[in-house]
């Protein structure tokens, strides 16, 4: 049986919608060692949980925009090479069904019920907000591999292999792979080798550095 309180847990989570639901990858001391599935929060909360992970990284904006079409942080990664997804607020967001899945991951926020990373530290365990795509364009970067080449699944599959030779067996598809990736970011957290993007205003962003 495990140690819970002399080993590192980080759970990674992809965030889908209502009916794709939830994909989750445990790592222990940095490698995998579970997944699961579920499209419902709650469920997928109790099985996070039940392995006092000291990081839960999920790939989902943990907060609407405030003011405007856009966070902080999201600007930031733009800025910074890394395309991605921007949240408007959330009367916007309740005007599109493209968002549903911001939603579902709010959800998946409030059934978690544990502090946001405060921007600071990681004394007590947390949920960041991460994202594979960020992820896998960090570690390009630091391979100075500006443009990527084949297609999602396989980037993601190289990238995961090549940052912490990885087994990517138990991951039957491209959510379990992302939900990997949030996994690594949730290790780099208790690394302390991590980029901050945003703020507490609008939320944070977390990615790894690999350099």
């Amino acid at each position: 049986m495990l140690d819970l309180h002399t080993v590192s847990r980080a759970v990674g989570i992809d965030v889908g919608g209502v009916k794709k639901g939830y994909h989750a990858v445990l790592h222990i001391n940095q490698r995998y060692h579970a997944h699961f599935h579920s499209t419902d929060p709650y469920a997928l909360a109790e099985w996070a949980q039940q392995f006092e992970p000291n990081v839960i990284a999920i790939d989902a904006p943990s907060m609407f925009s405030l003011k405007g079409g856009s966070r902080t942080g999201e600007r930031d990664l733009v800025k910074n090479g890394m395309r991605c997804f921007y949240t408007p607020t959330r009367a916007a967001a309740e005007k599109s069904r493209f968002y549903d899945w911001v939603f579902n991951g709010e959800r998946l926020y409030q059934a978690l019920a544990m502090p946001h990373f405060d921007g600071h530290s990681f004394a007590q365990a947390c949920l960041i907000e991460t994202f594979p795509h960020g992820i896998e364009t960090a570690y390009r970067q630091s391979q100075t591999q500006v443009k990527p080449s084949g297609n999602k699944l396989t980037r993601r599959l190289s990238a995961l292999a090549n940052i912490t030779a990885y087994d990517t067996q138990h991951l039957t598809n491209i959510d379990f792979i992302d939900a990997a990736l949030c996994a690594v970011a949730a290790d780099h957290c208790l690394a302390d080798r991590i980029s901050i993007y945003g703020c507490s205003e609008d939320g944070f962003i977390i990615i790894p550095r690999f350099c």
